[in-house]
């Protein structure tokens, strides 16, 4: 385990301060986890069952910002490793939230050979299976489980729900990916490179239902949600409007979304 090797990787990605501040943050928190992960992992029970980063949040970050797996803490990637594939292939196991893997592992844990034989085992296996790619992302949900895959970093992110959604290409695959997951018809188009709207044909909504859906807290990251009418059937129109890093979508919303307008709808 060398930490401290990554300082670099880890004060490009805080940008908190200059980068002279931010080295040397990135400096002390790496020192004092090479301390806190050699500590953890001498407690082999502990570290399977209560690891003290809480759910393996700097293990995940150590696979966010690059590090190579030689250089994290082995044990605890390993038990990593295990708690995924159970996960995946036994249903065992709690549920696992936005965790990372480096793709070429995820497909060893699981004795998969490529990413084509990876949709092809579980097309067949998993109830509702969708996937969905353009680009270098790749959407795959089934089984109740949802997998990012960002080929260009080389790194997929399993159950994403803090995701977020700042191209309108990831949007547009979200959608579709959704779409397909609660069954129903709906369109995206950009209106410019920071304002998309999505509009999911709506049957005969619940008009009551819909205004609470406008007032609720989580509608403040859209600009508006409003029923319209397009060759003579009626839709929800949602509108996102990227201006500000205080004012983002999460993957986890835009699903619970799709969920809320098909309750919404008589076409649900």
């Amino acid at each position: 385990m060398e930490l401290p090797k990554h300082n670099n990787e880890l004060q490009q990605r805080i940008q908190l301060l200059d980068a002279a501040a931010d080295q040397q943050l990135a400096k002390e928190l790496m020192e004092l986890h090479q301390v806190k992960c050699t500590e953890c992992q001498e407690d082999r029970l502990r570290c399977a069952t209560r690891p003290a980063c809480m759910t393996r949040n700097f293990l995940n970050t150590l696979i966010e910002i690059g590090v190579e797996v030689s250089d994290m803490p082995a044990f605890c990637y390993s038990v990593n490793l295990d708690q995924i594939r159970r996960l995946i292939l036994e249903k065992k196991g709690k549920k696992m939230l936005d965790r990372r893997l480096p793709i070429k592992d995820l497909l060893q844990t699981l004795g998969i050979s490529s990413i084509r034989h990876f949709t092809t085992k579980f097309k067949k296996e998993w109830s509702n299976f969708v996937s969905v790619n353009e680009g270098n992302t790749m959407l795959v949900t089934g089984n109740d489980l949802l997998f990012r895959f960002d080929f260009v970093r080389g790194v997929v992110t399993i159950n994403p729900t803090k995701d977020r959604i700042s191209t309108f290409g990831v949007f547009k695959l979200y959608c579709e990916l959704f779409s397909e997951r609660h069954q129903v018809k709906s369109i995206v188009k950009d209106v410019t490179p920071n304002w998309w709207t999505l509009s999911i044909e709506a049957g005969s909504p619940d008009s009551t239902a819909l205004r609470a859906l406008q007032k609720s807290e989580k509608s403040e990251v859209l600009e508006a949600i409003y029923l319209t009418e397009t060759e003579g059937k009626a839709q929800i129109r949602i509108e996102v409007v990227l201006d500000s890093d205080a004012k983002y979508l999460e993957a986890e919303y835009l699903d619970e979304l799709y969920a809320k307008v098909c309750k919404i709808c008589s076409t649900a």
